[in-house]
């Protein structure tokens, strides 16, 4: 029958034309399904069916409504194959898909649907077959299809292929699987052993068990930013302590001048450095190790006598100063008048100038030598115009004529003469008596030139002279006088350098008495000085309390020299402290004057400084534990202590679930434990979701480790090193795990029940090096969490070389198969007044 469309639009023809296949009305009723059941499609697995259609389904366009309704409904199946029988009235469907997908397609099927077809009077390219619903056939007008179909259905049954775990055997879609049959669904022609296979069941296990390993890392990950407030909090009082500490150090009075560049004349560097690598080893008492220090005891030795030769050679540097501003001074004077007879003058700066050249410890002083050279390179420009004044004086055709000579202004020579003096008058403080009225000779004088240029000269000169033999230090105060009441401190320290030599040796021929550090440092140890002086005064009045005082002493000298100094420690170096506090105290309640000079000791106040700022440590880290919450902060840092207790109990309990699941160990179990192992998943994304719940901005992140030096003596910079460095150490290891967890979530989106190959097993292998290389002690990780982290990774490294499966024997074929039959999934749909109930 021939098509007939009417001249007029039709709305049918124009979906042929658009390439159409399903009216807008079945387009919308697939939508509105696929909204109801997108988010429980999602979550089921792809699994292997075969359907079974009765009903108007023969001769009937059913096959090809079943693949134009099945491509549009499916959101994650397909139709494999379709097959007809008509002698039996039905048509299978071989379909990869999920339950509920089967299930909407099969009730959706169940309305009537009409199928126009129409294959003459179409234009050329457009769709020759439409579905509508039933209800539309009234918009048909005079719009007439070759022919039409109506079909429906009224009984299904799905038969769905068993898939997963047999014994020992591997099922897919209703076979045994094999390592040729699994290497060609994964597109190898066998599997190899470094070709890993997991199933879905495993690979769930490793995702669960990766994400509880996340879990851990980010609740350590809070654990730190807590305990770095806590840090920043105390940190200035740490500082302060370790600053009264190093007060108490065999070198501290020697450090603090020789380690600052408060008096340049004092600043030795290399001496310090030097004497920091031994005093460690002397506060630990360690004397047995003094030969391995040997290089450093000579080289401080020798840093030592450049100091005294530092000393000695500024000392002739200022002689030579003070003879250059007497011969500046009488030069001046003669310049002043005129007189250009300046030859004695010359030879004697000529002769300083060349001894200034041989300082040769004052040239090469880092804070020195560049207002040394400075004054060398005036003085020699200074010379060298002199040099030339003289050329001039026995030549005078080389500078001009002799009428250039007597035509001086007198104006110029007054103002030069009067700068010139007061100039040397308030530098080398000198009296200079110049005529008001010079006498100028024919054969003598200066241009006006000349003036400027031997004015500037010595100005700069003499500047520059001022500045090097006038040292100052930061204060203020004369260096070099500073530094020469020092010389008892570098004696001493000279003494003891030497007295570390001979130890050397007494220890080399192992004749080392008990603690030889007594005697070379009896004057050096300020613990023990407080304990002499404390006899001295006679507070020590018994056998019990000068042995009870002493111990006092002894053992804070070693906890407090035990560095970095330990947050273990902090009560009982407090404890000592004030037992030793409160004895003096008890001894002296009625003599005032003795509290007060006691406290004017400056050994015992920087003790009691040490026990004040580690009580303001202890406080300040108890007083923010305390705080239930930092939530009224603007920016988020850190929970609080209770929020991660919190944080903690549930993942403890949580864990009390996991390790009683355990696929590998149960694989005869597989599908409840999948099921169980869905829940979990469910519950830690929920654990997850509240400790993310809240995340810090650009500036409250550590997100790079400071490049500087740090002293890992002073626990002030280790203990913000180590913090930020675990921070920044597991921030990396929790983005590396989401990113591998990522990749499981699409392998395990995938419809086989294996999963394997080149990009599975390279994935794997990331993992496990990841996991292997996690070290709880570098990140701090609290014994609890540490023993949980441990079972989860030893769960996953159980799947190193993938799941074991065992290949059927011929033999056994027969009887697996029927096995396998037996555990087919039948679900029959009987059609009551165009609804189907469901039924296995």
């Amino acid at each position: 029958m021939k098509t007939e469309i009417s001249p007029a639009k039709n709305y049918f023809y124009d979906l042929l034309k658009k390439k159409y296949h399903t009216s807008e009305i079945i387009r919308a009723q697939i939508i509105e399904t696929q909204g109801k059941t997108r988010e429980q499609v999602v979550k089921e697995p792809l699994k292997s069916f075969v359907v079974r259609f009765k009903g108007q389904v023969i001769e009937s366009s059913f096959e090809k409504t079943l693949k134009i309704i099945s491509k549009r409904l499916f959101i994650k199946g397909e139709i494999d194959g379709i097959n007809t029988f008509k002698e039996q009235g039905l048509v299978e469907a071989n379909m990869t898909a999920t339950l509920t997908e089967v299930e909407s397609l099969i009730q959706y099927l169940t309305k009537p649907h009409i199928v126009l077809h129409c294959k003459t009077g179409i234009a050329k390219g457009a769709s020759n077959l439409l579905i509508i619903d039933e209800t539309e056939q009234s918009q048909l007008d005079d719009f007439t299809p070759d022919y039409t179909h109506r079909n429906y259905v009224t009984y299904a049954e799905s038969r769905e292929k068993y898939t997963g775990r047999l014994g020992s055997y591997l099922i897919l879609n209703g076979l045994p699987l094999t390592s040729e049959k699994i290497g060609r669904e994964l597109r190898f022609n066998k599997i190899e052993t470094k070709n890993k296979v997991f199933t879905t069941t495993g690979l769930k296990e490793i995702y669960l068990n990766l994400y509880f390993i996340s879990l851990i890392l980010k609740l350590d990950l809070e654990q730190h930013y807590f305990k770095l407030r806590i840090f920043n909090s105390q940190e200035n009082d740490i500082k302060l302590v370790e600053e009264k500490t190093d007060d108490l150090g065999f070198f501290a009075d020697i450090f603090n001048h020789i380690a600052s560049r408060d008096n340049p004349l004092l600043f030795n560097e290399s001496l310090f450095l030097d004497l920091m690598r031994l005093e460690h080893i002397i506060e630990k008492n360690n004397w047995k190790a003094i030969p391995a220090y040997a290089g450093y005891i000579y080289s401080a030795a020798s840093r030592l006598n450049d100091q005294f030769k530092l000393l000695e050679e500024y000392n002739l540097f200022l002689t030579y100063a003070n003879c250059i501003e007497k011969f500046i001074a009488k030069l001046t004077k003669k310049l002043s008048k005129h007189k250009l007879d300046i030859h004695s003058e010359q030879e004697n700066l000529t002769a300083n100038y060349n001894e200034l050249k041989k300082l040769q410890i004052v040239s090469s002083h880092p804070l020195l030598q560049s207002d040394y050279h400075e004054l060398l390179n005036s003085f020699s420009k200074l010379l060298a115009y002199l040099d030339f004044l003289t050329i001039h004086k026995t030549n005078p055709e080389a500078g001009g004529s002799a009428q250039d000579v007597i035509n001086l202004a007198g104006k110029s020579s007054k103002k030069f003469g009067a700068f010139v003096k007061k100039s040397i008058e308030s530098i080398f403080s000198v009296t200079i008596e110049i005529s008001t009225k010079p006498v100028f000779r024919q054969d003598e004088g200066l241009k006006a030139g000349q003036e400027e240029d031997i004015q500037k000269l010595v100005l700069k000169f003499s500047e520059n002279l001022e500045r090097l033999s006038k040292v100052k230090t930061a204060t203020g105060k004369d260096a070099f006088l500073e530094a020469r009441r020092c010389v008892p401190l570098l004696t001493n320290l000279s003494d003891i350098l030497d007295h570390l030599k001979e130890l050397i040796k007494t220890i080399e021929n192992k004749k080392t008495n008990h603690d030889p550090f007594d005697a070379v440092f009896a004057r050096s140890n300020k613990f023990e000085l407080l304990y002499k002086e404390l006899s001295d005064w006679g507070l020590l009045e018994t056998p019990m309390e000068q042995e009870s005082i002493r111990k006092i002493l002894k053992d804070l000298q070693k906890l407090l020299f035990d560095k970095p100094l330990k947050e273990r420690d902090y009560q009982e170096i407090i404890n000592k402290i004030h037992s030793l506090e409160e004895f003096i105290i008890s001894k002296n309640k009625s003599d005032t004057g003795m509290i007060v000079k006691f406290n004017q000791n400056t050994a015992f106040g920087t003790i009691i400084a040490i026990k004040t700022g580690l009580q303001n440590i202890v406080d300040k880290g108890i007083q923010i534990r305390k705080i239930d919450t930092f939530k009224n902060e603007a920016e988020f840092f850190s929970y609080s202590a209770k929020e991660l207790e919190d944080f903690l109990a549930q993942i403890v309990n949580f864990h009390e679930e996991l390790k009683d699941t355990c696929y590998y160990k149960n694989i005869s179990e597989f599908e409840a434990v999948e099921k169980k192992l869905d829940r979990l998943i469910d519950e830690v994304k929920g654990i997850d979701g509240r400790i993310s719940s809240r995340t810090r901005n650009k500036d409250q992140k550590i997100s790079r480790e400071p490049d500087i030096h740090i002293d890992y003596l002073k626990s002030s910079q280790l203990l913000r090193k180590s913090l930020e460095k675990a921070i920044l150490l597991l921030q990396n290891q929790i983005s590396q795990i989401d990113g591998f967890m990522h990749d499981i979530e699409n392998n395990l989106y995938r419809r086989s029940l294996i999963h394997s190959g080149v990009t599975t097993s390279v994935l794997f292998d990331q993992i496990t090096y990841l996991l292997s290389n996690i070290d709880v002690r570098l990140i701090d990780m609290p014994k609890s969490a540490e023993d949980m982290f441990k079972e989860s990774v030893s769960t996953i490294f159980h799947y190193q070389v993938g799941e074991t499966f065992q290949e059927p024997k011929q033999e056994d074929i027969e009887a697996l198969m029927k096995e396998i039959d037996g555990k087919t999934i039948i679900r029959e749909y009987q059609s009551a007044e165009k609804t189907l109930s469901g039924g296995s």
